[in-house]
């Protein structure tokens, strides 16, 4: 038994939306993107690796996309997990999330939905996801909080941050027992340079300060590990806000340094994409492995305590100058 952060599991390829932020592109060969083939895993090969996994001491299985509520069998792939000893979260866009998937995913034993709500109006939400789907998105999330237990997410855009108090409030208003806020994580694909210098915000310098006076509450650091997040806590009825930065990341020098990509988020989790390669790299399949064939030859085991011993040796460090220096990005005023 290794002592392993959370596995994210990409159980599909398939979205109906096309987010600006979302890596896309040839180049890209990542965590939950493209992977070795074009096969993906069904249920009871997803649910023969997580066996293992959970054996492994994995605490917390994270379901993502792709949309996974696009799979038929993603509630019992829940439940089939859950039996397993391990904690459940599945992110999705929303869309499919009707009253009856919600009272779905609530009986198979989902301990977490993610949604991700990135703009408060139609004509933005439109702008980032490529849907006119605010209003049934917007339906959706509420009636889901009513029925579970519900987080949203939102990347912060230099186009969306003007919007993020109006969201707040109308988070408040739903009732979203929480909202966290991510910068926006830098992958390597086409264009993904010019993007990152016209969007980025830094959250630390931009959204922390401004909110701190909007409410008059401090932030404060979370225990968690990997990227930076701090909270705050508005009493009660009030959504509570998180700030995820990836400046602060965790880096194992033996692996993270001699990286050619050089990536943004770091290394601080297990990750598997559709077509079932594990991999604690978020940026590429460099160090991936087969998890189906290693479980069935008896090898997934010593493949994660190598996985373990990287992320329990990996650091926290302040890599962000290192980050734009490497990848040629110069960013404007009011960021790093």
């Amino acid at each position: 038994m290794f002592d392993l952060p959370k596995l994210r599991v990409a159980v599909t390829r398939e979205c109906q939306m096309s987010c600006i932020y979302c890596p896309r592109g040839s180049s890209v060969s990542m965590e939950n993107y493209n992977g070795h083939t074009s096969k993906s895993l069904n249920t009871e090969e997803l649910h023969e690796v997580l066996s293992v996994l959970v054996a492994s001491g994995i605490k917390t299985v994270h379901f993502t996309g792709g949309e996974p509520l696009r799979r038929d069998d993603i509630a019992c792939l829940i439940s089939k997990t859950k039996a397993l000893g391990t904690s459940v979260e599945l992110n999705t866009n929303g869309v499919d999330l009707t009253a009856t998937k919600a009272l779905e995913l609530k009986e198979s034993g989902l301990d977490l939905l993610k949604v991700s709500f990135d703009t408060p109006d139609n004509q933005s939400f439109k702008e980032m996801t490529g849907l006119d789907m605010f209003d049934l998105v917007h339906k959706n999330i509420k009636q889901a909080i009513d029925i579970l237990p519900v987080r949203l997410n939102c990347v912060v855009l230099r186009r969306n941050l003007p919007l993020v108090l109006q969201l707040i409030r109308m988070a408040d208003s739903m009732g979203a027992p929480a909202i966290h806020f991510l910068d926006l994580t830098y992958y390597p694909w086409e264009g993904a340079i010019d993007f990152f210098e016209k969007e980025f915000v830094d959250l630390a310098i931009t959204i922390r300060p401004m909110l701190e006076e909007e409410f008059g509450k401090p932030f404060t650091t979370l225990d968690i590990k990997g990227c930076h997040f701090s909270e705050m806590v508005r009493g009660e009825g009030k959504t509570r806000i998180v700030l995820k930065e990836a400046d602060l990341t965790m880096r194992n020098r033996k692996v993270c340094d001699q990286c050619l990509t050089y990536c943004h988020e770091g290394i601080f989790t297990v990750r598997m994409s559709v077509d079932g390669y594990i991999n604690f790299c978020p940026c590429a399949n460099t160090h991936g492995v087969d998890a189906l064939q290693s479980a069935r030859n008896g090898q997934l085991v010593e493949v994660m305590a190598k996985y373990s011993e990287i992320i329990e040796t990996a650091r926290v460090t302040n890599s962000f100058p290192h980050f734009l220096t490497c990848n040629g990005i110069l960013l404007d005023g009011g960021s790093k």
